[in-house]
């Protein structure tokens, strides 16, 4: 009987694998062909959108669980040292699983500050969030603090119509930098002026990069050399420097058949 532990007495914990072998074989066609799911559609549904939003966050969860190893140092029983187990375990650099750490808590605070904020219209945009993104925050997490981080996205979110990209965010925050200060209060309605301000930087820039160049001058063709035809003199010697003689034998009996 499986009593959930595996050997050693370790409860053993459901796997992201688990739950892809869990998900039914990809139907042929639809179950039911009514507007509304059945019950068995629904409950599909909600699971095959669990497995995908599983991705969307394992950067999240890698980055809290690597730091919850580290600091803990779990790794201990058989690795030497943190880097000896990304390495070993998981075919990770130190520098890779410095990234996700530094970026988990962004993710985390963006999401917990959108939970009581269900109507948000934009609430569906953060949880677009990516790896890219993210990491375009970090400095603003590092350099002044979570808070700081949460307000640059989401107030980028609110002012721009377009997909917030890492680039977008990226000349964002290199534009709002001087309208943060560490430790203090943010005065919203100056982080959106500087908000707007350098969207409207990053816009301009995008779209100078994307006028068509300026075609290329045609080169000039040289004028065709007009044949000195009054100057019998200077035609023969025209053509006895440019033509072979069985040449001019040809073309003074095209000239005489003419």
């Amino acid at each position: 009987m499986d009593n959930g532990k595996s050997g050693g007495g370790q409860r053993r914990m459901e796997t992201t694998t688990d739950l892809v072998l869990k998900l039914p074989a990809p139907p042929q066609k639809p179950i039911a062909s009514s507007p509304v799911l059945i019950t068995e559609e629904q409950d599909v549904f909600a699971r095959c959108e669990v497995a995908i939003e599983n991705l969307k966050v394992a950067f999240w969860a890698a980055g809290k669980a690597l730091e919850i190893i580290r600091d803990g140092r779990l790794y201990r029983a058989e690795h030497t040292s943190f880097d000896d187990y990304v390495d070993k375990r998981w075919a990770m650099s130190r520098g890779q699983a410095d990234k996700l750490i530094r970026m988990w808590p962004i993710a985390q605070a963006l999401f917990e500050s959108m939970e009581s904020e269900s109507n948000d219209p934009t609430r569906i945009r953060v949880i677009r969030l990516n790896q890219a993104v993210i990491w375009e925050l970090v400095p603003v997490a590092e350099g002044f603090d979570l808070e700081a981080a949460t307000a640059v996205y989401k107030t980028t979110v609110e002012a721009d119509e377009g997909p917030v990209t890492a680039e977008v965010v990226k000349g964002v925050v290199k534009g709002v930098a001087k309208t943060l200060a560490k430790g203090q209060e943010i005065d919203q309605e100056a982080l959106t002026s500087a908000v707007r301000a350098a969207l409207d930087r990053v816009a301009a820039k995008k779209e100078a990069g994307t006028k068509k160049p300026q075609s290329a001058a045609k080169p000039k063709i040289a004028p065709v050399p007009t044949l000195p035809w009054d100057s019998p003199d200077a035609l023969n010697r025209i053509l006895r420097q440019h033509m072979s003689e069985e040449n001019r034998r040809t073309l003074g009996k095209l000239l005489i058949s003419d």
